[in-house]
């Protein structure tokens, strides 16, 4: 691994969000904010049955994941999609990378945005319900495996659209969808019927109920199930980026 690239990259896709940091880090800081208002307010003595924790305890776990999938899913897929519009995309493939420094390159910038976002989230939660944490250990792990997967993704959005709409296609119609159907705001096991089998196939249900049981100590499924789900995405979107990036997929001609 050639180290000065590899650092040059990295930096590079750490610098193009933070420059803009009002855009990136405060705007997702506000609607989050929004939320938990709304949400405190609204439902200030209400807890959630089968759990026993006030409402605001429940959601502050989703909140914090929803906002981090988001922002490192748009940190990679813009930089590609970028890159392609402005017709350097080639350069990456010309530097002296390998194909998985690439891959990691771009996924930590994207893991990078996504964890800090997620990081003020919380530090603006401890204000609403206390910022206690039972698994603080666990909690770093999930956001990093759960951020490079978006951070994955947000790679094969980039590489496969043709210009800045398509991205919106992965954001808008399947990653907002499985975000809010994922027990963000509820949990699946107040479902009716087979609602309740079915929120099972969804990957970000796995993701945001992990992370609930390493704030609260309480989850849906067994946190090992979830961990093993979101380890062997991670590891398959892994190996399958850098592949794309060995065919050049949609870059070469």
């Amino acid at each position: 691994m050639n180290s000065i690239t590899f650092y040059s990259l990295v930096k590079r896709e750490v610098s193009r969000f933070s420059k803009v940091a009002i855009q990136t880090i405060f705007a997702p800081l506000i609607s989050t904010g929004l939320y938990l208002i709304i949400f405190s307010y609204s439902f200030k003595s209400r807890e959630v049955v089968g759990y026993g924790i006030p409402y605001i305890s429940f959601i502050v776990p989703g909140l914090i994941m929803m906002s981090l999938i988001q922002n490192s899913f748009a940190n990679t897929s813009s930089s590609l999609i970028g890159a392609k519009y402005n017709g350097n995309i080639v350069d990456f493939l010309l530097a002296p990378f390998s194909y998985i420094e690439l891959t990691l390159g771009f996924m930590i910038g994207g893991i990078v945005r996504g964890m800090l976002v997620g990081s003020v989230i919380y530090l603006v939660s401890i204000l609403f319900y206390g910022g206690e944490i039972v698994h603080p250990l666990l909690a770093l792990l999930f956001a990093f495996l759960v951020s490079s997967i978006f951070s994955l993704l947000g790679i094969i959005a980039g590489l496969w659209a043709e210009k800045f709409d398509h991205v919106s296609i992965f954001s808008n119609f399947f990653i907002t969808p499985l975000t809010f159907l994922s027990g963000v705001f509820y949990s699946v096991k107040g479902l009716p019927g087979i609602w309740s089998k079915v929120s099972l196939f969804n990957p970000v249900f796995y993701m945001v109920d992990a992370t609930r049981y390493a704030f609260i100590g309480q989850s849906d499924v067994n946190p090992s199930f979830s961990l093993v789900i979101i380890g062997g995405l991670a590891v398959g979107l892994l190996l399958l980026v850098t592949y794309l990036f060995k065919i050049g997929y949609k870059v070469k001609s």
